[in-house]
C-alpha cells in the first residue's frame, strides 16, 4: 500500500468543501440556519486523534528500540510487534487522515459561506474549531501512517542492476549479485 500523497487529501478536500458552501448556501437561502458544528463533534475529532496517537505508541517504541540496537549490537533485539497489529495501525491512519480530510472540507465550505454572507454570527468559531480539529485528526493520521512505514527493502537496488545489464546472462548476474 502506497503512503497517503497531500495531493490525495487535497482532492478530498475540494469537492467536499464545495458540497459545504453549497448545502450551507442553499440551506440559508430556504431560511434554513448555517449549519453549525456541535462541541461534541469537535472534542470526539481530538478524541480520534489521541486514541490513533495511543495505538501508534508501541510502533515508536519498537522502531526506536531497533533503532538503538543497530547502533549498539551488544543489546537485544527487541520482542517484534504483530504485524497484523502494525497492518491494522497503518489502514487506520490512512483512513483517519481520508476522513479527517472530508471534515475539514466540509468546515471550509461552511465557513467560505459564513465569511461570505452580509452577516456573520458567532457560530462562526464553532465552525472554525470544527476545521482546527479536522486538521489535527488529518496530521496525526499522517504522522502514524509514517511511522508504520518500513525501510526500503532493497527492490529498486535489483531494478537499477538489471536496467544496466544488456544481455539475459548479465541481467541473472546482475540480480544475484545484488542478492548478496
Amino acid at each position: 500500500m502506497k503512503p497517503t500523497k497531500v495531493l490525495t487529501l487535497i482532492v478530498w478536500v475540494v469537492p467536499t468543501a464545495t458540497a459545504g458552501y453549497l448545502v450551507s448556501r442553499v440551506t440559508t437561502s430556504n431560511g434554513g440556519q448555517v449549519p453549525v458544528t456541535p462541541i461534541n463533534l469537535i472534542l470526539t475529532l481530538v478524541a480520534i486523534a489521541i486514541i490513533l496517537a495511543g495505538f501508534a505508541v508501541p510502533m515508536l517504541r519498537y522502531r526506536r528500540e531497533l533503532a538503538a540496537q543497530l547502533k549498539n549490537s551488544a543489546t537485544p533485539r527487541p520482542k517484534r510487534l504483530n504485524p497484523f497489529y502494525a497492518v491494522r495501525l497503518l489502514l487506520l491512519a490512512k483512513a483517519t487522515a481520508i476522513s479527517g480530510a472530508l471534515f475539514a472540507g466540509w468546515h471550509i465550505g461552511v465557513i467560505w459561506m459564513q465569511i461570505s454572507s452580509p452577516v456573520t454570527t458567532a457560530s462562526i468559531w464553532q465552525n472554525v474549531g470544527g476545521l482546527v480539529a479536522s486538521i489535527v485528526m488529518v496530521v496525526v493520521a499522517w504522522i502514524v501512517e509514517r511511522i508504520c512505514r518500513i525501510k526500503d527493502d532493497g527492490a529498486e537496488q535489483i531494478d537499477a542492476h538489471i536496467a544496466k545489464a544488456s544481455t539475459p546472462g548479465q541481467i541473472a548476474g546482475a540480480a544475484e549479485k545484488s542478492n548478496r
